[in-house]
C-alpha cells in the first residue's frame, strides 16, 4: 500500500489552494492514498474567524470536493481532504475519504481544540463518531489534529479493525510543539502497533514536519517544513508481526474508570 503525503503551505486563497491540490494530485507519482493536511481549504493571515469559514465552507457534495473527486477518478486514487463541511447552519472540520472519485463520506473532528489560548469549538460544531475506511486488505482510521492527544480516540479505532491512523493536522508552532507532536505521533503509533501518518500544514502558523510512524513506534519517514510531497510504502505485514512480538491489543482489559480510594 503506497501512501503519498501531501505537505502544503496553504494560502488565504480557497481558489488558489483547491488548484495546488488538483495539481498535486495530478503530478503525484503512483499511490494507493494520498492524505492532504487539515485546514487545506484556506487559512487566513491574521488567523480564523467565523466570517472566513462563513465565506469558505461547503456543503460535502459542494464545487470544492467534487473537483477533487473528479481529479482522483481521472488519477485512480484514493485521498483523505480536509474541508470546512456546511451542514444546514453548522460547520464541521471534516477530513473526507474519496475512494477513486467515488465520495464515500467523511469524518468530522471530536475533539475540538481549546487550549493554547485557541477556542477552535467557537468556530466548528464537534463530531461525534470515530469513522474507519478500507483500502483493498487494509482497514484505516482517521483522527484531525489535536485528536491525536486522546489516546482512548485512537484506541477505539484499532480495536475496531484500523491497522494505519491517518492524521490530517494543522499543528500551531509555539515552544515545544514540534517535539509534542512528534512524541504524540509515535506514542499512538506505538501502544496501538499501528502505522501513525501525520500529514502536517505547513503554514507560516503551523508545524508542518508530516511524517510516518511505524507499528514499533519507529519514525521511518519525515518531511520537515514548507510545501513537500512523501510517498511510503505501507506493509500490513509489518503490522501483523508487531503485534505477535508486542500484544498489547491482546493483553487489553476494560478499566472501570471509578478508582477505589485506598
Amino acid at each position: 500500500m503506497r501512501m503519498g503525503l501531501i505537505q502544503l503551505e496553504v494560502t488565504s486563497s480557497k481558489k488558489e489552494n483547491l488548484r495546488r491540490i488538483v495539481d498535486a494530485i495530478e503530478t503525484a507519482e503512483a499511490a494507493d492514498l494520498l492524505i492532504f493536511p487539515e485546514y487545506c481549504m484556506g487559512y487566513p493571515t491574521e488567523g480564523m474567524s467565523r466570517g472566513y469559514l462563513k465565506a469558505t465552507s461547503e456543503a460535502l457534495d459542494g464545487e470544492f470536493v467534487r473537483r477533487v473527486a473528479k481529479e482522483c477518478r481521472e488519477k485512480r486514487v484514493s485521498a483523505v481532504i480536509p474541508i470546512f463541511e456546511k451542514y444546514g447552519r453548522k460547520v464541521f472540520n471534516t477530513a473526507v475519504f474519496i475512494d477513486h472519485g467515488e465520495v464515500k463520506g467523511g469524518y468530522r473532528k471530536i475533539h475540538l481544540f481549546d487550549a493554547y489560548g485557541y477556542k477552535e469549538s467557537k468556530l466548528f460544531h464537534p463530531g461525534k463518531n470515530p469513522v474507519l475506511f478500507k483500502i483493498e486488505s487494509i482497514t484505516f482510521g482517521i483522527v484531525i489534529c489535536y485528536d491525536i492527544r486522546f489516546p482512548e480516540l485512537v484506541k477505539s479505532e484499532v480495536m475496531s479493525g484500523a491497522r494505519v491512523i491517518v492524521v490530517p493536522s494543522a499543528w500551531f508552532r509555539g515552544p515545544l510543539k514540534e517535539e509534542q507532536w512528534q512524541t504524540l505521533l509515535m506514542a499512538r503509533a506505538q501502544e496501538n502497533t499501528s502505522y501513525v501518518v501525520g500529514v502536517g500544514n505547513s503554514n507560516a502558523a503551523f508545524v508542518g514536519r508530516s511524517m510516518v510512524v511505524d507499528p514499533l513506534g519507529v519514525k521511518v519517514l519525515e518531511l520537515g517544513g514548507g510545501d513537500r510531497v512523501g510517498f511510503y510504502e505501507i506493509d500490513n505485514g509489518q503490522v501483523t508481526e508487531a503485534r505477535q512480538k508486542l500484544p498489547v491489543l491482546k493483553q487489553s482489559v476494560p478499566i472501570n474508570i471509578h478508582c477505589e480510594q485506598i
